[in-house]
């Protein structure tokens, strides 16, 4: 199924679930064929597999009675799990990406992933825009497989991992790669560390959906293609195949950093063709267009800051 966040001109937001181009709000729906079920995707995830059981049941219902629902033509997407516990993001999981940055391809057995955390402020939805802040003039984008967590776990083993994966969206982790206020300040150990890390902070720098598409309609997101357009020109063209670290062993080695709750983001690490790699950055007006194999389309337009 696909889940997601919106809000129309008259109504605040909501769950939804998306079939044949039509947005079918989760509680509403759930409440004409006499069931209940939240309004929020997060409420809606903490339910587990009964949750999904009786949205699919829901939804069935809905389309033999002929239910109304939202053309998605009409609806704002917003993320579609607005308000998750926390975002972990990985830096440099593809070889390829590691090496476009002049670094030597690295021996996955020699090595752990690297983690990091985004503000949930950074998290906005599709046709949202990329804001681009005062803070730098070097603004990139990073298209990523993001994972959405269905079920609680500490120290998950990797044979079980996938069992608290719900799902898929397309991310972005928009990224200020050098920091105005770097320029003429007293250099200290870890400067550039840190200025890496706060450039991944910015309001509106984490675009993800427009859907979060469950598991089970992704045999195998560790084998998905992905690609992303500025302006039309293809800047990111590879497949989730190429990460050094898979879906279950990121799951895993997260759970060993801090415990995973429901509805965490955890994004996968982006591959080659960054802008950072030729000096081409975002500038007002691009678009900027993201799309992951059986997860849709994600696009945002560049604005000023």
């Amino acid at each position: 199924m696909k889940f997601v966040t919106f809000k129309t001109a008259t109504t605040p937001a909501r769950a939804g679930m998306v079939h044949g181009g039509m947005v079918y709000d989760l509680a509403n729906t759930a409440e004409a064929v006499g069931v209940q079920l939240p309004a929020s995707v997060l409420a809606w995830l903490h339910l587990g597999a009964p949750g999904h059981q009786l949205a699919a049941k829901v939804l069935a219902l809905a389309l033999d009675r002929g239910l109304p629902g939202c053309p998605i033509t009409e609806a704002v997407m917003l993320a579609p799990v607005t308000d998750p516990p926390k975002i972990l993001a990985l830096a440099g999981n593809y070889q390829a990406h590691i090496q476009e940055a002049g670094h030597k391809a690295v021996d996955k057995n020699a090595i752990t992933p690297r983690v990091f955390m985004k503000p949930i402020t950074t998290l906005v939805g599709t046709k949202a825009p990329i804001l681009l802040p005062p803070i730098s003039r070097h603004v990139d984008y990073e298209l990523e497989l993001a994972i959405v967590i269905g079920a609680q776990g500490s120290r998950i083993p990797v044979a079980n991992a996938l069992d608290h994966v719900a799902g898929y969206a397309v991310y972005n982790d928009v990224s200020s790669r050098k920091l105005v206020i770097s320029e003429g300040r007293s250099v200290r150990d870890g400067d550039g560390f840190y200025d890496w890390l706060m450039g991944k902070w910015q309001d509106n720098s984490g675009p993800m959906g427009p859907y979060l598409v469950t598991r089970d309609e992704v045999p195998d997101g560790d084998n998905l293609d992905m690609k992303l357009w500025v302006n039309g020109e293809l800047r990111q063209n590879s497949n989730t195949s190429k990460m050094i670290f898979n879906i279950p062993e990121i799951v895993a080695f997260c759970s060993t950093l801090v415990t995973l709750q429901v509805g965490d983001i955890i994004a996968t690490g982006t591959p080659s063709g960054v802008g950072d790699a030729s000096g081409t950055y975002l500038k007002a007006g691009d678009v900027v267009r993201c799309e992951i194999e059986m997860l849709g389309v994600l696009e945002n337009t560049v604005q000023g800051g």
